[in-house]
Order: structure tokens, then sequence, then C-alpha cells
């Protein structure tokens, strides 16, 4: 535990740096109007917390910048956190309600909008199910020997490709075939699906295995399907623009296993999770700042929905808006499976 002014000392130290990203001095801290302690008592202070590890010196005589120890205390120490400000309430619940079509829209406006709201990177999976149900599929002729399957999920995702048939068939007979194994399958997983032996006739069975072959490679995809946005922004950060480290964020982004076990680290309930440089597993990222928070429904559809920014990123901001985000998604998720 610290002192009630070494901790306020660390507060306004990280909060300076945090804006400025520039090593503070004893001096810059005195001028706070909530100290009525002199520069040198302020030092005293500084040293202290040096010494515990709270903070560092890039050089003997420069002034000081968090630890990854510093801001676990700032970030543990904060206030309960509130939700954006009203007016950002508003126009994000605007934005969804307007903008939500289907999964792809949804991850879309909260990937830019997160973005745009931190000044970092942000990224958003699209909600994967515990188990795909079928809702329904449909059959469109092309040619004499050519189908289209498109296979409709309960999450309202689709997937849709070339099915060659051995003998034509009118549309109004795919129509049939289509509407019939909608009404006896919707509802159902591809492992409930393959435990019907129904006698079928060869067209009938040939649809049948592909969409379960569908069902099968939605649930067993190795990559998590997601959006990014704000690179640029992280970019533009001061640390990064100087040394380029940014660049190992192309490399989790374009390295899809790497991407996968960093998302999984979000905490299935609870608020956002945040790790600060050296409390990330991977060395990769031992130069930032992580927040992470699942969105859906718990047991059965969820996402995630993160930033990644210097460690001297706005956490205060960013942890409310990530959290408020995914509740919000949370709701439409629910919203459009109550529909479904």
């Amino acid at each position: 535990m610290l002192k009630t002014r070494q901790g306020t000392v660390l507060r306004v130290l990280v909060n300076q740096y945090i804006n400025s990203a520039m090593p503070v001095a004893s001096e810059d801290i005195a001028r706070k109007e909530l100290f009525k302690a002199s520069p040198a008592t302020i030092r005293n202070e500084m040293a202290a917390l040096e010494e515990r590890g709270y903070i560092t010196r890039p050089h003997i005589s420069a002034g000081a910048i968090p630890s990854d120890k510093g801001y676990r205390f700032y970030i543990e120490s904060m206030d309960q956190m509130a939700d954006p400000p009203i007016p950002i309430q508003r126009r994000l619940r605007r934005l969804f309600r307007e903008g939500y079509r289907d999964q792809e829209s949804l991850i879309k406006i909260a990937a830019e909008e997160l973005s745009q709201l931190v000044a970092n990177l942000a990224i958003v999976t699209f909600p994967q199910v515990n188990s795909s149900k079928l809702k329904y599929v449909k059959l469109v002729y092309l040619q004499d020997f050519l189908v289209m399957l498109v296979v409709v999920i309960q999450e309202t995702r689709l997937r849709q490709h070339i099915l060659p048939i051995e003998v034509p068939v009118s549309q109004d007979e795919l129509t049939e075939i289509a509407n019939r194994l909608s009404d006896e399958l919707s509802g159902l997983s591809y492992g409930e699906i393959e435990a019907r032996n129904t006698n079928r006739k060869p067209l009938e069975e040939k649809v049948l295995e592909d969409t379960v072959l569908t069902l099968k490679q939605i649930e067993q995809k190795d990559s998590l399907e997601h959006r990014a946005a704000g690179l640029r922004m992280l970019f533009k950060q001061p640390e990064f623009a100087r040394n380029g480290s940014a660049g190992q964020i192309v490399e989790i982004l374009e390295e899809q296993t790497l991407l996968k076990n960093l998302l999984s680290e979000a905490p299935d309930q609870g608020g956002p999770a945040v790790f600060v440089g050296l409390e990330n597993q991977y060395e990769s990222l031992r130069q930032f700042g992580v927040i992470l928070s699942r969105y859906g429904v718990p047991g059965e559809t969820s996402g995630t929905i993160g930033v990644i920014g210097p460690r001297r990123m706005e956490y205060a901001n960013a942890i409310a808006t990530v959290g408020f985000l995914s509740s919000v998604m949370s709701e439409m998720i629910i919203h459009s499976q109550d529909r479904a």
C-alpha cells in the first residue's frame, strides 16, 4: 500500500504522462493546485515511488514515467467506471439502431466507433456460437446442372456455395425440397441432423450432406473472424511514431493463432480486463496496453471487443467505452435472436 500523498503523486504523474507522453518532473506535479507541498517534498515522494518500482526515470536527471506497476496502481485506484457521456451513449445507440442489418454491420459499426472514441486500435470479433443451428436452407436454380445452396444459421449468418447436380431440376422443385428440409431440420445442430437416418432422394441427400458440412465448418473454423479499425491512429502515437514498434501489431493481426489466443483472454463475465506491458503474456504486446471484454449471451453466443494502445493509454475513457459498447452489442445480439 502507498501512503496517501504518494498515491496522489503517482496518480497525477500518470495523468500528466498520459496527456503529454513526456517524463514528468516534480516541479510539474507541484504546480497542481491540489498540492501544498514543495517540489523538494514531492521529489522525496517520487524517490520512494521509484525505489518501490512504481515509476522509472529514462535518465538520471530527467523526469519520471510510470512503470507497469504504476499503471496497475492507477487503474485499480480509479473510481468505479462511469459510462461515456450521455450524448455519446445516445449517438452510439442511434447508430446501432439505424445501421444494424446483420452481424457484419454490427461489427463494422462497433470497430469504427470504438477506434474513434479511444484514438487507438479497436478489434471486434464476430459472435461465435457453442453449437451452430440451422435456421433454413434455400436452393436457387442457376443452370440445368448447377444450383446455389444457401445455408442460414440461427445467428442470422449465411453461407452459400455452388452445388453441382446430375439431373436438371426446376426452381419450383428446388423450392419444394428446400422448404421441406427447412421445416424438418430448423433449430437442429449438425450432429442432430446427422442422427436422423431418413431415406431421402439423391438430391435431398446431397443438399443435406453439404448443409451438415457447412455447419461443421462454421463451428470448427480455426481463425476468428474480426474487424479492426484505427491502426493509423495507433501508428501516430508518439512512442510508436519514433521507434516503429506498432508494426508488431500488424503481425499480430495477420497471425491468426496468436490473435485467437489473445482474444480468448477476455473474461467470460464481469467488466473489461486490462493488461499493461509485461502483464501481456505475448512478447510482441509488451509495449502495449490491452483492454478486452466479452459481449453476447454467455454460454450461447459471444464475441470479443477490445482496444490495443500504448501503455500510456487513457484508461478511464477506454475502459468505460469498451464496457458500454459491450453491453449495447449484447442487447443487439439478444434482440436479433428474439426476432429470429
